[in-house]
């Protein structure tokens, strides 16, 4: 896909209003967000990993919580950023559960005032289903329904709802949000999360809600997620705020990205090669093209190449801890088996 830049998302947001409601990962994609309404530039790690400990990232203002309340990283944590500039107005609100006090209250504020969001884009599955005890998937599928009707009566009908998926972790994930209690049942996680997801996709759509499935576009790209198995590097965020815009440039009928100007320096570019190629002596460019030396002789070596790129067949898979794993395998259905190897195999373990 390509990803977006600044002036597009600036034409795409500008004079809206927007609120990104999440976990740390929610975070982050509202970091890049503002970040690249500014600039056309990657996070840095610093601001990536960055969070209620701050009382400015990427240009932001800390409003609540965080190291204004010295909470700890915990269910009764809360976090209100807020990023102000000219034409754009975007907000982040750190979610521990789908419907709780934080939740009532903000959506209570929603009602009383008269601006109203354009987008909200909104995810909180992870902490559900970790951080509450054996029955927080259960209630989980209990308060997202209550979550979508408390935030539909309170926004616009023209607000946009925009459900994420959870996004895919790892087979091993060690990042602070998993209660050390449940982190032997991580790996059978993974195949939850694609139940979880199911349900929580299709219910989004039964609440006039629009799903984006990060879970689907990501599973396949276990390279831009960091070595914790759960948070996603720079260039993962950049991927997620393009297909946020993307979805979003849909539904207004505002184009993703705009061609007039891609198009004229496409054809600026195109007569620059023209020159420089034509430029170049014939001989010594057809002895580039083809990995000639000075000499005439090609440099390439076939079976150099073979044995550097295309693996041997007779390469095992890692196989880290095999009683452990097998035994958390045996607990599962034959479905769920098929769907774990599934995943195993898009992330090449």
């Amino acid at each position: 896909m390509e990803t977006i830049r600044m002036r597009d998302l600036r034409r795409i947001f500008q004079n809206k209003y927007v609120v990104f409601m999440g976990d740390s990962n929610m975070r982050s994609i509202y970091k890049d967000f503002i970040l690249l309404l500014q600039d056309d530039k990657l996070m840095s790690d610093s601001d990536r990993k960055a969070g209620g400990n701050k009382e400015s990232i990427c240009g932001d203002i800390l409003l609540e919580g965080g190291i204004y309340k010295n909470l700890a990283s915990g269910i009764e944590y809360e976090e209100k950023r807020v990023f102000l500039a000219n034409i754009f107005l975007v907000k982040f609100i750190f979610l521990t559960r789908c419907q709780n006090e934080v939740t009532l209250r903000l959506f209570e504020d929603f009602k009383k005032d008269t601006e109203k969001p354009d987008l909200v884009v909104i995810n909180s599955t992870l902490w559900d289903i970790s951080r509450y005890g054996g029955n927080g998937e259960k209630d989980f599928k209990t308060y997202l329904p209550l979550c979508f009707d408390d935030l539909r009566a309170a926004t616009s009908p023209t607000t946009i709802i925009l459900w994420l998926t959870a996004l895919p972790i790892s087979a091993e994930p060690n990042a602070a949000v998993f209660d050390e209690k449940y982190r032997p049942d991580n790996k059978y996680w993974r195949t939850q999360f694609l139940h979880i997801n199911a349900f929580s996709a299709e219910l989004a759509k039964k609440k006039n809600c629009e799903v984006l499935d990060v879970h689907y576009l990501f599973r396949q790209h276990p390279e831009l997620r960091d070595t914790d198995g759960c948070h996603w590097n720079s260039t993962g965020h950049r991927l997620i705020t393009s297909y946020i815009a993307q979805t979003v440039s849909l539904i207004w009928h505002v184009p993703y990205i705009d061609r007039i100007a891609i198009d004229h320096k496409e054809r600026e570019l195109h007569r620059v090669c023209y020159r420089i190629v034509n430029d170049e002596n014939e001989n010594s460019l057809a002895r580039t093209l083809t990995g000639e030396n000075s000499e005439g002789i090609t440099d390439f070596d076939l079976n150099a190449y073979l044995t550097e790129y295309i693996p041997s067949s007779t390469e095992t898979p890692n196989e880290e801890n095999p009683d452990r794993i097998g035994t958390i395998i045996g607990k599962m259905n034959e479905t769920d088996r098929r769907i774990l190897n599934l995943m195993d195999y898009y992330e090449k373990k």
